[in-house]
């Protein structure tokens, strides 16, 4: 199926104005797909990813969270953006864009880490049909694998610190530590990773926001993920009460692959393996399909 792609600017729900992309199917679309970012990974890495989506007829929408990306405007040094900024804002806008443009169809998210980490406190949450979570877990000092955990306490108690205030941002990409993100952001992450149970400790609604959701949600984790744990995916997943979780083990042999990792599912060499596995979960929930029958948590 033919693909039509076209960037555009739409303004979050203060007016700041962000970077997105449309790719429509050629046909009329089965569904609408937001695809909201991991930290520092611009919606460039995802739009090989998009692009096949729309080709099994979904309307796809990516975009930048302020600060970061095509979104950023102006200098990186004093860059606005924090968590809630990115989450209620930002990503809350282009949901409800896709919305608008599209009222008649399921409106579906797909979050890589804190995409779906932050996606029971969006507010416009009612409007989703589903939820899909790529590599989805806790970043907590606890959770991060045993490499990650070594430097970590220099992260948090040291590099972010004296970076932030130094260079009026956070040079991860001179680091090779995350990448480039707005002090706001850095601090506030800095804020949940520092807490046991991440976002579920740091932030005072998020445990009931989690068990108050009623989106389904089918989450992806990788048995190789390079940064985090499974203990802490499982913990995250877990505070989800009303809701049904279609939670997923996925171990690159199983599928002929030799690494997947924390980004692994959105690069090329993953389509054939993994990415039916989303458009059979969306196809389950859209008009006129089966009834799901997969399993849960």
């Amino acid at each position: 199926m033919a693909v039509q792609v076209k960037p555009g600017i739409f303004n979050a729900t203060d007016g700041h104005e962000l970077a997105g992309y449309r790719f429509d199917p050629d046909a009329a679309a089965r569904a609408v797909v937001v695809i909201a970012p991991a930290m520092a990974i611009p919606q460039s890495f995802y739009s090989n990813f998009a692009r096949w989506l729309a080709g099994q007829g979904y309307a796809v929408r990516t975009f930048d969270y302020r600060g970061t990306g095509e979104s950023l405007r102006g200098p990186r040094r004093g860059a606005p953006g924090s968590l809630d900024d990115w989450r209620a804002r930002d990503y809350d806008a282009m949901l409800q864009q896709a919305h608008r443009e599209n009222p008649g169809l399921p409106l579906f998210a797909i979050g890589h880490s804190f995409g779906g980490q932050c996606a029971p406190l969006l507010p416009s949450r009612e409007l989703l049909s589903g939820l899909v979570n790529i590599a989805v877990g806790s970043g907590s000092m606890r959770h991060n694998t045993p490499a990650i955990r070594k430097t970590a306490p220099l992260l948090w108690y040291f590099l972010v610190p004296v970076l932030c205030p130094l260079f009026g941002f956070f040079p991860g990409g001179a680091l090779g530590i995350i990448g480039d993100v707005p002090t706001g952001a850095m601090r506030q992450w800095r804020r949940w990773c520092l807490s046991p149970d991440y976002l579920l400790g740091a932030e005072p609604d998020a445990r009931q926001a989690y068990a108050s959701a009623k989106f389904p949600v089918l989450a992806l984790t990788f048995a190789d993920d390079e940064l985090l744990l499974e203990a802490g995916s499982l913990m995250v997943h877990a505070a989800y009460r009303d809701n049904a979780v279609d939670y997923r083990l996925v171990s690159p042999g199983d599928h002929g692959l030799p690494r997947i990792g924390h980004s692994g599912f959105f690069r090329p060499s993953a389509e054939a393996a993994l990415w039916p596995l989303v458009a059979e979960w969306l196809e389950t929930r859209s008009p006129g399909s089966r009834t799901d029958g997969g399993p849960r948590m």
